[in-house]
């Protein structure tokens, strides 16, 4: 089989792949959550619900899955469906699933700590809407089956939660004229809809393949290591290094 071949296979079933875990994620997880906003909506039409958002941002797009407005404030919701014992804490890297097995050994799995994997959202509705990072919330949802056996911050919640949480924002940011205008561009965006799950997927897999800098938007240079315990092994880097000290890893 030629070479150019087998990356081009790789590529495709990549992208089938994160498609279905796209679906499969929104059915079970995004959901669920979206009731609770439509219902929160039902109850007070001051809040705007929107779900499935994708934005554009420096290095490409990126997936949203809710932004509710509302004068006291916008909430970015990213919704993680999990089952067993969840450990982690704001500052971490990494978190950990902890699923019990036969004889009940447990299986241990990390993830990236989703507050962290929010702020690249947060950022893009944040530019999109032109408004100052003390009227925007990171929020996290764990609408699975999991537990939390570490304490967690006040911004990730369980999804019966959920609106109690964004209840306890009384204060009031923005007037009904400006909820309403953020209301009507994020509307008016999504009827036009200049990105859909394919383009988001093309972006994606062409991030991986040659990443550009979520920070400047440029495309990122090859390095190697020098020195340290990685000395030798390869990374992308921005391009405005040292400026902009950006890095990601080879996949």
């Amino acid at each position: 089989m030629p070479e150019f071949i087998i990356p081009l296979v790789f590529i495709c079933v990549l992208c089938l792949i994160l498609f279905r875990i796209f679906t499969i994620r929104w059915t079970f997880g995004e959901a669920g959550v979206a009731r609770k906003l439509e219902s929160l909506q039902r109850k007070n039409k001051e809040y705007h619900p929107f779900n499935n958002i994708i934005l554009k941002t420096p290095d490409g797009t990126t997936q949203i899955d809710h932004i509710l407005i509302s004068p006291y404030g916008v909430f970015v919701i990213e919704t993680k469906s999990f089952k067993g014992w969840i450990f982690g804490d704001a500052h971490q890297k990494r978190w950990t699933q902890s699923l019990f097995g036969p004889y009940r050994s447990s299986i241990k799995y990390q993830f990236q700590n989703p507050i962290h994997q929010n702020y690249k959202h947060v950022k893009a509705v944040q530019d999109f809407l032109g408004i100052d990072s003390k009227s925007i919330f990171n929020l996290i949802v764990f609408a699975g089956y999991g537990e939390f056996m570490t304490k967690m911050p006040e911004n990730v919640v369980g999804l019966y939660d959920l609106i109690p949480y964004i209840e306890s924002h009384a204060e009031i940011l923005f007037d009904s004229e400006k909820t309403n205008n953020f209301s009507r561009k994020l509307s008016d965006y999504v009827e036009h809809a200049p990105y859909n799950e394919e383009s988001h997927m093309e972006n994606l897999v062409q991030n991986m393949e040659h990443p550009i800098c979520p920070k400047c938007g440029k495309p990122m240079i090859l390095r190697t290591a020098r020195k340290g315990a990685g000395a030798g092994s390869e990374f992308w880097g921005c391009p405005n290094f040292p400026s902009c000290r950006v890095t990601k890893n080879v996949l």
